[in-house]
């Protein structure tokens, strides 16, 4: 899962903070992202999109709570299950893809006997 589909995933329609406009020294609109970092998973800020390009380093937290020690133990390991999971996928679409192609020249080579 790519990070802006577990970032949406943190989102709740309902949060006046999700109409902020944020913007960098730059005029950048700043995005919300969500770290997933083992310091500071599932905690959300706005960065800018460039952020380590053009010398910008806009940075601002959005949550200032808090996360509870379980949470913050469970939810890295779960993103990387995810990935580990993603990448798995990625692995076997590649096995059938060499199998389909093995196949393929099979079904060629039998037509020409």
């Amino acid at each position: 899962m790519s990070n802006a589909k577990l970032n949406k995933l943190c989102m709740e329609e309902s949060d006046p903070m999700l109409k902020t406009i944020v913007r960098c020294k730059h005029g950048s609109l700043l995005h919300m992202q969500t770290s997933w970092s083992k310091s500071n998973p599932g905690i959300r800020f706005w960065s800018c999109p460039y952020y380590d390009e053009n010398n910008c380093n806009s940075f601002q937290w959005r949550d200032r709570e808090e996360i509870d020690p379980r949470s913050q133990f469970i939810l890295p390991k779960l993103v990387n299950k995810i990935k580990e999971l993603e990448d798995e996928v990625w692995r076997r679409q590649i096995q059938i893809n060499e199998q389909q192609v093995m196949i393929d020249n099979l079904t060629v080579e039998k037509r020409f006997k």
